[in-house]
């Protein structure tokens, strides 16, 4: 956090793996984040708020833009059909019930692959926070300033859940851990006592999905579902928790793959900075693990003299492409032969040819029409990947050969919006302008983008018509 609160309430240390513990001291985190937020506006405080303005903007530009998918909106109507409703958000044609918004949302937000993460958590605190922290705050009439405050909550209270957690080979991060960020951003609007969230919380780490990572590599839609579905079950924890069907004051015994799951404890202490603030941004479609690899690809275009809209030239197509890059990159965005959209969003071989071939990085990279291009095929089939564990942080370096043997090389270090390099504000405001204005009208998304960014903390998460 950018301030410690003058007083504050108990929290770990952490000088133990004793899970018991847990709920009582995310418990304790979260009181001390509310006393913080509480405090009188300081310069510190603000750059929290804006930091969370700034999440929750991108984060409803991205849901925005899945919105448009005919998919996500027979789902939609689907739900409006089963359990009609009267809460509405912008891009979505039908009114909905809490439980049908919040998991139209939560689908929605993966769509496109641009919603922000977190590298240390190793996922996307946001996706399930935001979708349930807009559900839940339109139902009880929520104020900005509320719905700010449980996005921050969830956020940082799963991001540290998210850091201790090791996601085991076949699963996915989606879904887990996020049940207990999705639980706190609730127990927060519903204003639940401390023990209500403490057993809300354990009820949380007792009632974990395990997400396979099978639907991605299938190519499914059911992987968008995972988050909504943890935030389903992290509401319906919140209310039973107030109304008294808490979890274990101290949960007992484990499951028997505890230690690999949870191999340190989760640092559940005060920290000098928020998580919010150290999240990365999506410029580009697609798995996080992928653009490395774009940026590499957009690099080599650049030195060999070509302009962004360009179509690589036959005489250059190369005869050998080898992507090297961070094992986990590999481990979880190794597709050689994608066939739809959703494994094409996790090919880093697809992703990395067709931005070398065309130069575009627009969500069109991943319409069926460019999968089954001859010449992106031609390119996937002499691709190789190359994991390298000897370097830190992210990167990828691409090493090709031409077609007269001789090679080049190009790279990328880091991404614009990676911890370090943040993007500027105007960066992620012209992000959601884009997203918001391809689907709204002109007029709405200025208002809208202005509300989110700049609105009185005392009005509701929409602007008045």
């Amino acid at each position: 956090m950018s301030t410690v609160p003058s007083s504050q309430p108990g929290h770990s240390t952490n000088k133990s793996n004793d899970w018991r513990e847990w709920g009582t001291e995310a418990t304790s985190l979260s009181q001390a984040i509310n006393t913080q937020w509480k405090h009188d506006q300081t310069p510190e405080k603000q750059s929290i708020i804006q930091a969370t303005r700034l999440v929750l903007l991108d984060t409803c530009a991205v849901i925005i833009n899945g919105l448009s998918s005919d998919l996500i909106q027979a789902y939609s109507e689907n739900n409006a059909n089963l359990e009609p409703g009267h809460l509405h958000f912008p891009g979505i044609r039908q009114t909905l019930s809490i439980h049908g918004l919040i998991s139209v949302l939560s689908a929605a937000a993966p769509w496109n692959e641009l919603v922000e993460g977190n590298a240390k958590a190793h996922g996307r605190p946001a996706l399930h926070v935001v979708p349930i922290s807009i559900g839940l705050g339109l139902s009880l009439n929520c104020t900005l300033d509320e719905i700010l405050r449980a996005i921050l909550q969830g956020y940082e209270i799963g991001t540290r859940f998210g850091e201790a957690y090791s996601v085991p080979p076949g699963e996915h991060v989606d879904g887990t851990w996020g049940t207990i960020a999705a639980t706190v951003a609730a127990c927060t609007l519903l204003k639940t006592t401390p023990e209500q969230t403490r057993g809300a919380i354990n009820g949380a780490l007792c009632q974990m999905s395990r997400s396979l990572f099978a639907p991605v590599e299938a190519g499914s839609g059911s992987r968008l579902l995972y988050s909504g579905l943890s935030a389903l079950t992290g509401l319906q924890l919140a209310l039973a928790s107030r109304a008294g069907l808490h979890g274990p004051a101290r949960p007992g015994r484990t499951s028997s793959d505890h230690q690999q799951r949870w191999p340190s404890a989760p640092d559940l202490t005060i920290r000098a900075e928020f998580a919010i603030e150290d999240s990365y941004v999506k410029l580009y479609p697609g798995a996080r693990h992928l653009h490395y690899g774009m940026e590499a690809a957009l690099n080599w275009r650049l030195s060999h003299g070509y302009h962004s809209e360009q179509t690589l030239r036959q005489q250059d197509i190369p005869s050998t492409i080898t992507i090297e890059t961070y094992p986990e990159a590999i481990n979880y965005c190794d597709q050689s032969e994608p066939s739809n959209r959703i494994q094409a969003q996790f090919s880093l071989q697809y992703a990395t040819c067709i931005c070398l071939l065309t130069g575009d990085t627009s969500t069109n990279i991943f319409n069926q029409s460019w999968l089954h291009h001859p010449v992106v095929a031609i390119l996937m089939s002499r691709t190789k990947l190359l994991a390298n564990d000897h370097q830190s942080g992210r990167w990828a370096v691409l090493n090709l050969t031409d077609q007269q043997g001789r090679r080049s090389r190009a790279e990328c270090k880091y991404l614009k919006g990676d911890p370090g390099y943040p993007l500027s504000i105007d960066d992620r405001i012209t992000k959601a302008k884009r997203l918001l204005e391809d689907h709204l009208e002109t007029r709405c998304a200025e208002r809208l983008v202005n509300h989110w960014l700049e609105g009185d903390l005392s009005n509701g998460l929409l602007p008045e018509a």
